[in-house]
């Protein structure tokens, strides 16, 4: 596609040479001593802009020249393209593979490892078992016979004890020993979450007697701030004022009171 490129508007050749001309005399510009000695720093750099702005001119023709091409390749034969695709498609799927087998081979040196860690943990408390049960067995004959018997004294109903036969009761001993501590462990976390409700409720019920009195309370102060409101122990023992009784009457008995009374205060008064 190359030596079928066609030529510049301008008519001077080959995009692709001029290009890889102008580039090549950008790099001659910089890396010659003689013309950078010789020549002021203004004329260089007037010279240097010069180049690259050829070169980005030229940079970009030939980016426009193939996106025209490919655009008349993917409207004229289109399959082209369509196996373009399908080609990087299948070189990245490729290097997924290859990933994905370099972390599965990751994951299995991890595995190993684990497994490895795993077994050595176990030989090792099988060990500490043994040790404990050998000692266990050195330490029981030596309980079980006399203050003034030797250790290694001979004994009639007596015979020597193969270590191996020891092994799996005091093995079961020790099962026995783990499950009841491990019960007693869980006893105990039982009666501590136990002892943790009780507080928990007690401290619910002192909660709400403090907010019970602190309520009787704020009644009681309302109740002495109200002007004009009072207990009824306190009207029980307050008096109301005297006043004099005056009957209500209504009619000519009134107007007769009235007068009599005013005759009455003339006379008097008189």
């Amino acid at each position: 596609m190359i030596n079928k490129m066609a030529n510049t508007s301008n008519g001077n050749g080959n995009l692709v040479d001029e290009f890889e001309e102008a580039f090549q005399a950008c790099l001659n510009i910089l890396t010659k001593d003689d013309s950078i000695t010789s020549m002021d720093k203004d004329e260089i750099r007037a010279e240097v802009d010069q180049t690259i702005s050829r070169v980005i001119d030229l940079a970009r023709q030939t980016e426009s020249y193939f996106l025209q091409k490919r655009f008349l390749l993917s409207a004229l034969k289109p399959e082209f393209i369509v196996k373009e695709d399908i080609t990087d498609l299948k070189t990245e799927l490729l290097r997924k593979d290859e990933l994905i087998k370099k972390h599965y081979e990751k994951i299995n040196q991890w595995q190993n490892l684990l497994v490895d860690l795993r077994s050595a943990q176990s030989q090792g408390h099988l060990g500490q078992a043994a040790a404990a049960v050998g000692a266990m067995g050195q330490q029981g004959p030596h309980l079980g016979q006399p203050n003034g018997m030797p250790p290694g004294g001979p004994g009639p109903a007596m015979g020597p004890v193969a270590p191996g036969n020891s092994m799996p009761g005091n093995l079961q001993q020790l099962q026995q020993q783990q499950q009841q501590q491990l019960q007693m462990q869980q006893q105990l976390q039982q009666q501590q979450q136990q002892q943790q409700q009780q507080q928990s409720q007690q401290q619910q019920m002192q909660l709400q007697q403090q907010m019970q009195h602190q309520q009787m309370q704020q009644m009681q102060m309302q109740q002495q701030q109200v002007p004009g409101m009072a207990s009824p122990q306190q009207t029980m023992f307050m008096g109301s004022p005297r006043t004099p009784f005056q009957p209500s009457l209504q009619g000519p008995l009134a107007y007769l009171e009235k007068t009599t009374s005013n005759i009455g205060m003339t006379d008097g008064r008189r």
